[in-house]
């Protein structure tokens, strides 16, 4: 089956190939709109703004890669890998979003908040709870901090060390009394 490009699909590779060319704080809506054919009413049905744009863009393939996490055959480990290649391949976008992006809007402190968000969540639907407790909540705020913060150095300083290698790295830093939360018994 043939894949349709959605027009947020196409919004955002619109922005992505700009940001080949421009740094993100120096593109507009209008520039976005302008490479794609769309109109800016039709971007601003799909996205707040342009950072909103921004994390769309990060969100949805780290969202669907969380969400495999225990698939009969899919792991942890597996998906950080996987959070991995995506990096690796959007790496030059990522870089310019990570070093022109400031403040509230900075993409670090909201893809802080997404992973943790998203890694809340898929704990909290996993283990049928409502609520979690605050020792595990705030283990996942210390592991999100400490794995995006190594995965922008990994990317910003290109760091010579394989993609399986460093999903394990990451995935040895991770709590055991949070392994308990990801894993089936």
């Amino acid at each position: 089956m043939q894949h349709r490009t959605t027009t947020k699909e196409l919004i955002a590779q619109s922005f992505i190939e700009l940001s080949e060319t421009k740094s993100v704080d120096k593109i507009t809506v209008k520039d976005i709109t302008t490479n794609c054919g769309v109109t800016k009413s039709t971007f601003y049905n799909h996205f707040d703004d342009k950072y909103d744009l921004m994390m769309w863009i990060y969100m949805e393939p780290v969202k669907n890669i969380i969400s495999r996490i225990n698939d009969t055959d899919y792991d942890f480990r597996e998906a950080l890998t996987a959070n991995l290649k995506y990096f690796a391949s959007n790496r030059r976008y990522l870089i310019n979003a990570l070093k022109n992006t400031l403040g509230h809007d900075s993409f670090i402190n909201r893809a802080f908040e997404i992973n943790r968000t998203l890694l809340r969540s898929f704990i909290k639907s996993f283990n049928g709870l409502e609520r979690l407790p605050v020792r595990i909540d705030t283990l996942i705020k210390l592991y999100v901090f400490g794995t995006v913060g190594l995965e922008c150095d990994w990317l910003i300083n290109n760091m010579p060390i394989p993609i399986e290698e460093f999903a394990e790295i990451l995935e040895a830093g991770l709590p055991d009394e949070l392994k308990a939360y990801l894993h089936k018994t």
